[in-house]
């Protein structure tokens, strides 16, 4: 396990995406299209890029820690996210349909192997393929996992009020309750019509946790978030549709995987905490681990961006992970 301290941002700059060489909406069940683009050069590494969320989508920054001559960069919209169709749709719209949603990418794309690098919720996902689908991996790289237990939806909903009392405030002041339970079933009947107000309060709540700064928003940020705000509840009210304890079984699946595995973990996130991936880490024991100091949850903060570039650069370099 290394510990890392902060870094310049003169050290960490990303690399200038390419412009997609490919890009298409792909057919999948339950009349969902995901939109997904291919950066960088065709005969490239190729790297499935996981996105946040859920129903986050991609950004093309995403690309910019892929060297473009190196890397064939992939980045998928899930179900319901960025420009994926239906926008914000639920329908058929679980965590087993998002892994098999993977699949026939990968098979769409004719890739044999991939490296697949996912944070937050994209590690979620990263875990899970990994344990479904492990011949298919070249590596898996995750920032800051999310464990999708009871007990780390509780500390979101409600469990870290104490830490972060002045961003609770915009919540409270809406009236919500102090039980993380009754907090996300209260969150839901809020957002069958939300208003602004309650955007904006979990926009507030969510970059306090993130160690990130909040600000105002304008109304399409607010309409963005609020499609954004309503698919995460989605997949919360059904515990992310996967069993308790089962990012963590699937974890123990890939412990003898011979493709490298390596957690980056920022020591000032309290929407993932550190805690999560050290129970992650007793279950992979071989993984690599880089705990970044002074970094929450931010992947371009300048410390978590020179890490992530310097494994990706010896990935490229030697075929495994090496801080």
């Amino acid at each position: 396990m290394i510990r890392m301290a902060g870094m310049s941002a003169a050290s960490s700059a990303l690399h200038s995406p390419s412009p997609p060489f490919d890009c298409g909406l792909l057919p999948v069940s339950g009349g969902h299209r995901l939109y997904y683009e291919q950066r960088g050069v065709p005969t490239g590494i190729p790297v499935l890029i996981l996105h946040g969320g859920p129903g986050s989508g991609c950004s093309p920054l995403m690309a910019g820690f892929f060297d473009p001559a190196v890397y064939r960069a992939i980045l998928l919209d899930q179900r319901g996210a960025g420009k994926s169709r239906p926008a914000g749709g639920c329908d058929e719209n679980t965590t087993p349909a998002l892994i098999d949603d993977i699949e026939v990418l990968r098979r769409h794309l004719g890739i044999d192997r991939w490296l697949v690098m996912g944070g937050s919720w994209g590690a979620t996902l990263g875990i899970l393929y990994a344990a479904a689908h492990p011949g298919q991996l070249s590596g898996l790289l995750l920032r800051n996992p999310f464990l999708a237990r009871a007990t780390d939806l509780d500390w979101f909903f409600g469990g870290a009020r104490q830490h972060h009392p002045e961003a609770w405030q915009g919540w409270a002041a809406l009236g919500a309750p102090e039980v993380p339970g009754a907090m996300l079933r209260w969150l839901e009947a809020c957002f069958q019509s939300p208003s602004a107000a309650h955007v904006s309060a979990w926009h507030v709540w969510e970059c306090a946790l993130a160690g990130t700064p909040s600000r105002a928003l304008s109304l399409a940020e607010i309409d963005v978030l609020q499609a954004r705000y309503r698919l995460q509840l989605h997949y919360f009210h059904h515990a992310c549709f996967i069993a308790e304890g089962g990012v963590l079984a699937a974890a123990e699946r890939i412990a003898a995987l011979a493709a490298p595995i390596h957690i980056l973990q920022g020591l000032a996130d309290d929407v993932c905490p550190a805690r999560a991936t050290a129970a992650l880490l007793a279950k992979l024991p071989n993984a690599g681990c880089s705990l970044v100091e002074g970094v929450g949850h931010d992947p371009y903060a300048p410390a978590m961006r020179a890490a992530t570039l310097g494994l990706v650069e010896s990935f490229a370099a030697l075929g495994r992970f090496a801080p």
